[in-house]
């Protein structure tokens, strides 16, 4: 956004994906300098749409969910609990288990981030992240790192957990909260249902094998 992209910066991005065993994938705003969309347009292809969502969270007042859906806010001793959820959460999704440890062992190292879990009549079912961030005058809550169990889908469980978080960062005189989602996703469809609004978009570039 800030000026000229060259190969060696895409180069430095395409490097740090090695490790992980995963095709590079890049996330690009309109806003960003054309460069980036020309050196792009030779070896990647656009593979779908992650989309921003925002609301003011003085509009947050959602109802009380009927349902067995326990939310928790979980410890320094249950990080290795909200580690193992995610990762079974994502597995499904084909993405190397290493790359998926690594990023929720991230989220739980993370001191601006509040773990959450949530279960029914005792079991485990998804887990999610909240980060609150001071942004100058402003609190805001980063809604990420939502995973459901495959066992667990369909049963309301990420909705559960959006709206807790939303609860809570609302409690903590948070102003703003924002998530991301694949356009078109279950995940945007539960983002969108508990009031959040399409802030913008992003073209999701992967490099081609």
């Amino acid at each position: 956004m800030f000026g000229p992209v060259t190969k060696d910066d895409l180069y430095a991005i395409e490097e740090a994906y090695k490790p992980y065993d995963v095709q590079p994938e890049i996330y690009m705003c309109e806003p960003a300098d054309r460069s980036a969309f020309d050196l792009l347009s030779e070896h990647y292809t656009i593979t779908g749409h992650l989309c921003d969502y925002h609301m003011s969270l003085s509009d947050f007042d959602y109802p009380d969910m009927a349902n067995d859906i326990d939310v928790s806010i979980l410890g320094l001793n249950d990080h290795e609990t909200f580690i193992q959820a995610s990762v079974e959460g994502f597995r499904s999704n084909g993405r190397p288990e290493g790359l998926l440890k690594l990023l929720a062992e991230n989220a739980a190292a993370r001191p601006d981030t509040l773990l959450f879990s949530a279960s029914m009549h005792g079991e485990l079912l998804g887990a999610a992240g909240m980060a609150i961030i001071d942004v100058e005058d402003s609190k805001v809550a980063i809604l990420y790192i939502d995973s459901c169990l495959p066992r667990a889908r369909g049963r309301g469980i990420h909705k559960a957990l959006l709206v807790k978080r939303l609860r809570v960062a609302k409690d903590r005189g948070c102003d703003l909260a924002i998530a991301s989602a694949r356009e078109g996703s279950i995940s945007a469809h539960n983002i969108q249902k508990v009031g959040l609004k399409l802030a913008y978009g992003c073209k999701i570039y992967t490099k081609d094998r």
